[in-house]
C-alpha cells in the first residue's frame, strides 16, 4: 500500500513538475551577416522568466543537443538587476560596445550554467538541492559559434525546475575559477609543456567563509582551449580535487562526486594549474582570449549551500617584463625555453583580482 501511494506521489510531481525554455531567438541564428563570419561568434539573448514567486531549478537539457558541432560553450547567467531588461544580438570581447550598458554591467557576473563542447546534454542537481529562482529573475544566454551557425539553429537550454511549493534543503551556487577571459596569458611556441598555476587564495575564501561556512562541492567543470593538455585543481596544494589528464577539447564533461562532498573552508586554498602544448605553434606565441586559437584556464565549482556574493574567485598574471610578451620576434625553442623559464620562475606573477562581482567574468 505504502509503495503504491509513493508511486502515484512521484507520478503526480512529475506530471506537475514545471519547465521552461530558453533559446536563441531564430532572428539570430538566421542573419547571414553573423553566420557568414570566419571568426567565433557570440550571440546573446535576455530571457523573462514568467514566475509569480521564486521556484527552484532541480536540472536542465541542453536544447537541440545533437547539434552542437559548431558551439564552442553555451553559458547562462543570472542578471543582478530588477529592471526589465531587452537585449537579442552580438555580445562577447569583440561586440560589447554594441550590448546595452546596462546588460553588460548587470548580466554578465553570475554565471549559473555553464556547458562546452562536449558535455553532457543533461544535468540533474543532488536530491535535496535546487537553484534559486526568484519571481524577478532574468537570465541571459550566451552561446559562443566557431566559425559558421547553422541557419536557424536552435541551441539552448531547458530549465527542469521543482514543482510549485516544494522547497529543496539547500540552495546551490556556481563559484568561478580561474582567469580571466582577456588575461594577459602568453604560451610561447615550439614548447611540449607550459605550466600555467591560478590561484583562489585562502584571503579570499576566509572572507566568504566566515562563521564555519562550508562548501559542499558536487560537481566541476573545467575550461580551455585546443591547446590545453591538462588541468589540475588543487586544495591546499595536496588534495585533489580533479585531475583532467588528458584534457580534450572536444569531450569537456562535468566531473561528479560521491557523498561525501569534497568541501572548501575557511582554512582552504585553491590552485587550477593548466598545462598547454605549443609544439605545433612554430611562428607565434598564444595569448589569452575567447576564441579557440586562443587560450584560457577557468573551472565552475557546483556547491552548496551557496553564498550569495561570491560568484568568483580569479587571479590575473602580472608579468614583470611585458617586453618579453610579444610575437614580433624571431621565434626558436631557445628564445620560447629563455621566456618560459621566466614566466615560471616568477613565483608572484599572479595577483589575486577583486573578490565582487565582475563584469569580466564572462569566458
Amino acid at each position: 500500500m505504502f509503495a503504491l501511494i509513493r508511486l502515484y506521489i512521484i507520478i503526480f510531481l512529475f506530471e506537475y513538475t514545471l519547465s521552461e525554455d530558453i533559446l536563441l531567438p531564430s532572428f539570430l541564428t538566421s542573419n547571414q551577416s553573423f553566420s557568414s563570419s570566419t571568426t567565433s561568434l557570440y550571440l546573446c539573448h535576455v530571457h523573462q522568466l514568467n514566475n509569480s514567486k521564486e521556484f527552484f531549478l532541480q536540472g536542465y537539457n541542453i536544447v537541440n543537443g545533437g547539434n552542437t558541432s559548431y558551439v564552442h560553450h553555451l553559458l547562462l547567467y543570472e542578471c543582478s538587476i530588477k529592471d526589465k531588461l531587452i537585449y537579442s544580438g552580438l555580445c562577447g570581447m569583440y561586440s560589447v560596445r554594441l550590448m546595452p550598458r546596462s546588460v553588460y554591467h548587470n548580466c554578465q557576473t553570475r554565471i549559473i550554467i555553464a556547458w562546452a563542447k562536449g558535455g553532457q546534454l543533461k544535468y540533474d542537481y543532488p536530491i535535496d538541492t535546487g537553484l534559486q529562482i526568484t519571481s524577478y529573475t532574468q537570465l541571459l544566454l550566451e552561446v559562443h559559434f566557431e566559425s559558421m551557425i547553422p541557419s536557424n539553429h536552435s541551441i539552448g537550454v531547458h530549465l527542469r525546475f521543482y514543482p510549485k511549493d516544494i522547497k529543496p534543503q539547500y540552495e546551490i551556487g556556481v563559484l568561478t575559477l580561474g582567469t580571466l577571459a582577456r588575461s594577459p596569458l602568453f604560451l610561447p611556441p615550439r614548447l611540449n609543456q607550459i605550466r600555467f598555476p591560478t590561484y583562489c587564495v585562502n584571503d579570499c575564501l576566509k572572507y566568504y567563509l566566515q562563521n564555519n561556512h562550508t562548501m559542499n562541492i558536487f560537481s566541476i567543470l573545467v575550461h580551455a582551449h585546443k591547446r590545453a593538455t591538462r588541468i589540475i585543481l588543487k586544495e591546499n596544494n595536496f588534495n585533489r580535487l580533479i585531475d583532467r589528464n588528458p584534457f580534450e577539447f572536444h569531450r569537456q564533461e562535468i566531473v561528479y562526486y560521491n557523498k561525501p562532498y569534497p568541501q572548501i573552508n575557511s582554512s582552504s586554498e585553491l590552485s587550477l594549474i593548466c598545462y598547454y602544448s605549443t609544439e605545433n605553434d612554430y611562428s607565434k606565441g598564444i595569448y589569452g582570449g575567447h576564441d579557440s586559437d586562443d587560450e584560457m584556464c577557468q573551472a565552475f565549482l557546483y556547491y552548496y549551500p551557496k553564498i550569495e556574493s561570491f560568484p568568483l574567485c580569479l587571479s590575473i598574471p602580472v608579468y614583470k617584463n611585458k617586453n618579453i610578451l610579444n610575437n614580433n620576434q624571431n621565434w626558436s625553442l631557445k628564445r620560447s625555453l629563455l621566456i618560459n623559464n621566466q614566466l615560471e620562475l616568477n613565483f608572484n606573477h599572479l595577483k589575486t583580482l577583486q573578490y565582487e562581482v565582475s563584469r569580466e567574468a564572462a569566458t
